[in-house]
């Protein structure tokens, strides 16, 4: 039971790695949704998953730091009243109010911030179900931060239900929460440009470069952790892109999505088989290296034996000296009559 436990909260530390990756151009809510699912399941702990996130803000690099946030926030959206009290018990909401006050990244804390203010408000204030979440925002209210001000129009990032608990403390999502987060998704999907699918084809690369360097019997060379990232990224970046291409009306834009994601196709492929052991698909290794022997080996029979090229004029002669013995046939024949 130890070591389900622990392999439990060892899983649970990867995704939140991977969904907070330094590598990501922006959140990769496939994962993000993932990790709620794992949570609402109760397939992984909320207090592992709560304590991984916690790991990642303390995070040096203000990306991971944004993505951490980001996913936080998609939880509180997503998962049940369960997690929102691991938030408040794993002193989360400290960590973000010692973010804020070592003045931190503009967007990161403005991030902050904005959740702080918005999560105090939704959980009823002091007088709410966890008052913790007022004390992070009372706190650094009193110490002279000024919130962000926030728009008549803007719906709450949370909105908790109030009089419909849920028996399943997994659960307990607000009804037009996925409508906003398919709406987040939509805005990232909308925000993907020509410059988007150049980070995308380098990511592809990158990882062209490193299975080419692998042994294609060596199954275990592709466990590498940049090797798994890169991987993971491509197929993230799949699922972004055929997204992409069912919204998009620029014609230049899916001309190069399509290619971009027949290239990814061949190259998760290719790892795919070398991580089961399996024979290499046609695409990955077959075509370019024939296409490159065919034509060095016609240019080197051209080079040494040139005699092939004046063979051929052979069944023309025959054909010649066909065509002259009818010719000649005919003119015995109108000879004979001239007689």
């Amino acid at each position: 039971m130890m070591m389900m436990s622990s392999a439990s909260s060892s899983a649970a530390a990867v995704a939140v790695d991977k969904a907070t990756s330094d590598l990501l151009m922006g959140p990769d809510w496939t994962m993000n949704i993932d990790i709620c699912d794992s949570v609402n399941s109760n397939h992984w702990p909320a207090k592992d998953v709560v304590k991984a996130v916690k790991r990642r803000l303390q995070h040096k690099s203000s990306k991971v730091q944004l993505l951490a946030l980001t996913l936080l926030e998609t939880m509180v959206k997503n998962c049940g009243d369960y997690v929102h009290f691991q938030i408040a018990e794993r002193n989360i909401l400290g960590e973000m109010v010692k973010i804020v006050k070592k003045k931190a990244d503009m967007l990161v804390r403005d991030k902050i911030l904005a959740l702080l203010d918005s999560w105090q408000e939704a959980f009823g204030g002091p007088g709410g179900k966890h008052p913790q979440y007022y004390w992070a925002y009372d706190e650094l209210r009193r110490s002279g931060v000024e919130f962000p001000k926030r728009s008549s129009n803007t719906a709450p990032i949370f909105t908790p239900p109030a009089t419909h608990p849920t028996l399943n403390p997994g659960y307990g999502m607000p009804s037009n929460s996925s409508r906003r987060l398919d709406e987040t998704m939509a805005t990232e999907i909308e925000s993907l440009s020509l410059s988007s699918l150049d980070s995308m084809k380098d990511v592809m690369e990158l990882l062209s470069d490193m299975l080419q360097a692998v042994n294609p019997s060596h199954s275990a060379a592709v466990k590498d952790e940049v090797i798994v990232d890169l991987v993971n990224r491509c197929r993230s970046n799949q699922k972004k892109l055929m997204q992409m291409l069912t919204t998009t009306g620029d014609e230049e834009l899916l001309a190069r999505g399509l290619e971009l994601n027949d290239g990814l196709q061949s190259l998760l492929a290719k790892h795919d088989a070398i991580a089961l052991g399996s024979p290499l698909p046609v695409e990955a290794t077959a075509v370019s290296p024939m296409h490159n022997e065919a034509s060095s080996s016609n240019k080197s029979s051209e080079a040494k034996s040139p005699a092939p090229n004046i063979s051929p004029p052979t069944p023309v002669a025959t054909v010649t000296k066909s065509h002259i013995d009818e010719e000649e046939e005919e003119e015995d024949d109108f000879a004979q009559l001239a007689r």
